[in-house]
């Protein structure tokens, strides 16, 4: 997701009061490898509250993506000297070193997906999370979107009815635009962390259904993953789960044009659905001439490192993933991979 950058912080308490000095939130960033580097950049640049002040570009980047207001480290160690959190957007085959690191220091980590590249790796580094004094956690920006949100609170309430049938949709078109080349070129490649299209895109969509309703049990049934000549991972596919009772369709890929985001959850009295990148919200029930409409913020992958940094500062206001979601994503994922690879 592209950032935003005319979007000024709107939390409470990010002024300070007048003849107070603010003290900031010194922030390091643990390799500049992954593709929302950019986003992360952008939101500690416009948040008065934060300051990058070490940046280490880890193993395979060139060190064209730092900033050039940052104090390059040649070490991890020495970018987390003095540092308040990181931000981990390194390859994933660098994550358990960096995580390593971090916890030692006592420095809380936002860290990109996906934590591991299968539900064993994940849950190698999930005990890492927990222990320092603010958990660290993963960047799952879909949490913090104020139209899935106000889905969420649907579904608690009821609104909807029992569910019946879900449609979930995340694709880009970042193949065929050449977002893969250049430092983010290891998203491509097994050896350091690259998990193929479904996987980058899916994860967002899985732990999404898995936080939207956290009672209703996930199963995977069935998966077809698309390969294209040249490139060793799969750049997309559909993936087919049931969520409780309810039949769901999961497609995710990295070769759509225009790509973009849809959630259509379908009840028995009432059906929600959020396009146009989380900025448009519908619900319609059988009995409404007109349905019910509102207009949100769009989706952003900045958002997720505005929640971490806020609840660092004691003003939460997402539901972080817990290490048990975390590597319950990883054993979907697995076994949609399982389901794709199996004899037909």
């Amino acid at each position: 997701m592209p950032a935003d950058p005319s979007r000024q912080p709107s939390a409470p308490g990010r002024t300070a009061p007048a003849g107070r000095l603010m003290k900031k939130t010194r922030i390091a960033i643990l390799g500049t490898g992954h593709v929302h580097l950019r986003d992360h950049l952008a939101v500690i640049a416009r948040d008065p509250e934060a300051e990058l002040v070490a940046v280490h570009d880890g193993a395979l980047v060139t060190g064209a993506s730092r900033p050039s207001a940052a104090r390059p480290s040649p070490s991890a160690e020495q970018a987390l000297e003095g540092a308040d959190a990181a931000v981990i957007a390194s390859t994933t085959a660098e994550h358990r070193r960096l995580l390593e690191l971090t916890t030692a220091a006592g420095v809380p980590a936002l860290v990109e997906k996906p934590l591991g590249t299968t539900a064993r790796a994940a849950a190698r580094l999930t005990p890492l999370l927990a222990t320092t004094t603010v958990p660290s956690t993963t960047a799952m920006f879909l949490r913090c979107a104020p139209a899935l949100r106000r889905v969420r609170t649907l579904l608690t309430q009821g609104a909807l009815g029992p569910v019946a049938h879900v449609h979930a949709r995340f694709t880009h078109p970042g193949l065929l635009d050449g977002v893969f080349a250049g430092d983010a070129a290891w998203m491509l490649t097994p050896e350091h962390g690259g998990t193929g299209g479904f996987a980058d895109l899916g994860i967002h969509l899985i732990d999404l259904l898995s936080w939207l309703a956290p009672h209703q049990h996930l199963q995977v049934r069935g998966a077809e993953l698309t390969r294209r000549h040249g490139c060793r991972l799969d750049v997309g596919g559909l993936a087919l789960l049931t969520w409780g009772g309810a039949p769901v369709s999961l497609h995710a890929g990295w070769t759509s044009r225009p790509g973009g985001f849809l959630l259509r959850v379908e009840g028995e009295q009432a059906t929600v659905e959020v396009g146009a990148q989380g900025t448009e919200l519908s619900v319609v029930t059988g009995r409404a001439v007109r349905g019910h409409h509102e207009r949100h913020p769009p989706i952003r992958a900045g958002a997720a490192l505005e929640a971490f940094l806020d609840s660092l500062r004691a003003r939460s206001r997402w539901d972080a993933p817990t290490p048990a979601d975390i590597e319950n994503t990883a054993v979907l994922l697995d076994a949609v991979h399982r389901a794709a690879d199996a004899p037909r």
